[in-house]
């Protein structure tokens, strides 16, 4: 298509809208974290509460967009296998990235879903002949040099135990860490 062809676009617009949705994102991603972590209210009872406030949204949506189709056909017309297989695997999805958020933290959330979309395009090569752009080869090398360095620890590098010369050493450190946890269970 020429470029005269197509609707007008802006470059300024649509940057703006794309840097607004990463930062909505992440901060609803910390909100996520910080309400799993900060409660001592079940994942389980957690996703309940979510799902009431979300199922409504939905069903309003299928109302407005397809009103006429489920009063005429049922909400389940159409459903197959497959798509309650879908269904059923976006919904075991929700349940583990809750339970990684729980139990790790959202930004290696973000890296493991990085990481699923590398290993998809790769596969992708071998089942469906996709062919890799460069655009995507330098993507995944900084997604995969940033998983690398998220989870490196300088300090752990050539470290060694400080001497017990009036200072505490790591050994000493390590038995009050046991006693200290010892106490609390």
């Amino acid at each position: 298509m020429p470029p005269g062809d197509g609707p007008a676009q802006n470059r300024l617009l649509g940057f703006s809208a794309a840097l607004g949705a990463c930062f909505l994102s992440g901060l609803a991603g910390i909100y996520f974290e910080k309400m799993l972590k900060g409660a001592d209210i079940s994942i389980w009872m957690r996703n309940i509460q979510l799902s009431l406030l979300s199922v409504p949204f939905g069903l309003l949506t299928c109302a407005v967009n397809d009103g006429a189709q489920l009063a005429a056909n049922g909400f389940f017309y159409g459903y197959d296998g497959f798509v309650v297989y879908l269904v059923v695997l976006q919904a075991v999805g929700g349940l583990i990235v809750a339970v990684v958020v729980k139990y790790a933290d959202n930004i290696l959330k973000g890296f493991a879903t990085s990481l699923a979309i590398i290993i998809s395009c790769i596969a992708s090569i071998y089942l469906f002949d996709f062919s890799l752009s460069l655009q995507f080869s330098v993507g995944a090398g900084l997604v995969i040099g940033s998983i690398f360095l998220y989870g490196y620890d300088p300090s752990t590098k050539g470290a060694k135990p400080v001497s017990s010369g009036g200072r505490t050493s790591s050994k000493s450190l390590a038995e009050a860490e046991e006693r200290l946890l010892a106490e609390k269970v």
